[in-house]
């Protein structure tokens, strides 16, 4: 009986230990796969951060000039980094990736008003604008208010460190709502994906797009198309209150906006340009 019992104990025991072994083995796997997922290198080793580490705000803000200094992805956590500098390295990485996509929206604009007789058809096509409704493409090929850009980045993406950001180079949280489409199922979603993006700077052009040409954003165009016959330059600011429809929470989203365009002081940015460095 007594053999019988030890035995026993011994192969619980044995099932209690290999259980616990095989549980601490997860633990480890998971602190690892956690660690990937965070970024896996100290913010002194992400090479995100020293590609960027000589982009000065303050010159820019004289300037308004970026250092073509481009980040395809997050390397690092910026959660782990104090907020201040958390939201320095955000726009050093954000920045030259704005002023990319608008300058080559510039370059398009510059096509249409220069020859609004011999646009080439894939521009119409690619602002679903049928050809020859001139007047509609140069509503639809404008840029939009790097302090805008900026300021969604920052509260939609929780200033870099949202898993959409580090994983699917998306700071706007743009969804799909294509079954095929590549992207990443957030938390209790319902019929959609978060976009999936191969680069940041591809993210970024997605977004400029979207707001260029979705139906949701008309009135945006129209406001800003107002603005420039005025013989002004649209700022972020005036076109916060015209995204009551990117967000789940429209009576407060433009507030939000304002407050870290203010906060921030990314007014400043809203006409930087590529430096020829």
């Amino acid at each position: 009986m007594l053999q019988r019992n030890v035995s026993k104990f011994l192969k619980t025991g044995r099932r209690i230990h290999i259980a616990a072994a095989a549980a601490l083995l997860c633990v480890i796997a998971l602190s690892g796969y956690m660690a990937f997922d965070r970024g896996l290198r100290a913010p002194e080793e992400s090479a995100a951060l020293h590609r960027v580490r000589d982009v000065s705000l303050d010159d820019i803000r004289k300037t308004r000039l970026v250092a073509p200094a481009f980040v395809d992805r997050f390397d690092v956590d910026l959660s782990a980094i104090p907020a201040d500098a958390r939201k320095q390295a955000f726009f050093k990485v954000a920045m030259p990736l704005v002023a990319r996509e608008n300058d080559r929206i510039r370059a398009e604009r510059r096509v249409v008003l220069e020859k609004p007789d011999d646009i080439p058809t894939d521009l119409y096509e690619r602002y679903g604008v049928e050809p020859g409704d001139v007047a509609t493409l140069k509503r639809r090929v404008d840029i939009v208010p790097a302090s805008l850009v900026l300021a969604q980045a920052a509260v939609e993406s929780g200033w870099g460190t949202s898993r959409f950001a580090r994983h699917g180079n998306n700071l706007f949280g743009m969804r799909t709502y294509d079954p095929d489409a590549p992207g990443i199922v957030p938390e209790k979603a319902s019929g959609f994906k978060v976009m999936q993006f191969d680069s940041l700077g591809h993210g970024v052009a997605a977004y400029m797009h979207n707001l260029n040409t979705h139906d949701a954003y008309s009135k945006l165009r129209h406001v800003r198309a107002a603005i420039r016959e005025s013989g002004k330059s649209a700022t972020g600011m005036s076109l916060t209150e015209l995204l009551t429809g990117y967000s789940e929470i429209p009576e407060r989203y433009g507030r939000m906006l304002r407050t870290v365009i203010r906060a921030e002081k990314l007014s400043h940015f809203d006409e930087i340009r590529l430096s020829s460095n």
